[in-house]
């Protein structure tokens, strides 16, 4: 459950600067407590759930936003990699991209993916993701307090 007192830890890894905005307006709309790590291609995703297996002293994101066609790994490589995570292999995800072909959303419900969040073209339908994240960790929060680490 998010609470005032302890934002939840979310990994988004999307190359898109525009989105990435998006995204942190959704948040913020929607008052999502959090602290946001952006990561801009799958190699970056992968190197940052490695570490974290190899440092038990740094805890898991709570959710990872997941664009399905990042530079150097795609999603899927990423979802795998997550999903063979010795400490990590539970973070809930939620899929964002602008494809709906068929072999992504196989990939993503494969990997235990939440949700499958097809990119939108209008604003409006995009703030509709910070429900989104609420819903999925657990309900809401009366604070929002969003940092970004890179």
């Amino acid at each position: 459950m998010l609470t005032e007192t302890s934002p939840c830890r979310i990994v988004l890894a999307e190359d898109n600067p525009a989105d990435v905005r998006l995204v942190r307006e959704a948040l913020r709309e929607n008052k999502v407590n959090c602290e946001l790590r952006v990561l801009t291609d799958g190699e970056e995703v992968v190197s940052f759930i490695t570490s974290l297996d190899l440092d038990s002293k740094h805890p898991c994101p709570d959710l990872l936003l997941l664009d399905m066609h990042l530079p150097k790994r795609d999603g899927k490589e990423v979802l795998k990699h997550l999903r063979a995570s010795a400490r990590c292999a539970r973070t809930r995800v939620v899929v964002l991209t602008s494809s709906d072909a068929p072999s992504d959303h196989q990939s993503a419900e494969k990997n235990a993916a939440i949700h499958y969040f097809r990119k939108p073209s209008n604003l409006e339908q995009f703030m509709h993701l910070g429900q989104i994240v609420k819903d999925v960790l657990g309900g809401p929060t009366s604070q929002q307090s969003q940092t970004e680490q890179q």
